[in-house]
């Protein structure tokens, strides 16, 4: 941690001060490899401004109060509150649109292995445009309601190049 002064002398109760404010971080489990503290004073503004980054990841804050310790304390707040908003967005996992629509389930209590449930999009098509829009590539699927049965339907392209019709 580098702690620099500008218009200011920085003392040993502040840097005191200061570290134990910068202890806060570390209960989020990832410490800061490296911080840049600047603390100044113009007129009866007191300024602090903080740089660190954390696993390749850059914060930074910025500060203006009345009073020292008070401006280092708002600074600290304002790291903690990137942090742990950017260890939220790691945890959570989100993909996109697409998460919302899939889960996993497992297959029974004894069996690892999973299922993965998509509900798909299903569009009323004809067969015919079904086909069409079906992908050339071997074991391709469209999921479509037939326009003319108003029937789920399943479209397959299997291996030898050929079209199953799927009829639930």
């Amino acid at each position: 941690m580098k702690i620099t002064g500008r218009h200011l002398v920085v003392t040993p109760a502040l840097r005191r001060h200061i570290r134990e404010k910068f202890e806060r971080l570390d209960r989020y489990g990832v410490p800061p490899d490296r911080t840049a503290i600047i603390l100044g004073v113009n007129k009866l503004q007191h300024t602090a401004e903080a740089v660190c980054s954390i696993g390749g990841k850059r914060f930074q804050a910025k500060t203006s109060t009345r009073e020292m310790y008070a401006t280092i304390d708002q600074l600290v707040d304002c790291l903690e509150a990137q942090i742990r908003k950017h260890k939220d967005r790691r945890t959570e996992h989100k993909h996109g649109k697409a998460a919302s629509r899939r889960f996993s389930q497992p297959m029974s209590a004894s069996s690892e292995e999973e299922i993965e449930i998509v509900r798909p999009v299903v569009s009323v098509l004809s067969r015919a445009a079904a086909t069409n829009r079906l992908d050339p590539r071997p074991g391709s699927v469209i999921v479509f309601t037939c326009a003319d049965s108003g029937k789920l339907q399943i479209l397959r392209r299997v291996e030898n190049g050929k079209i199953v019709l799927i009829d639930p």
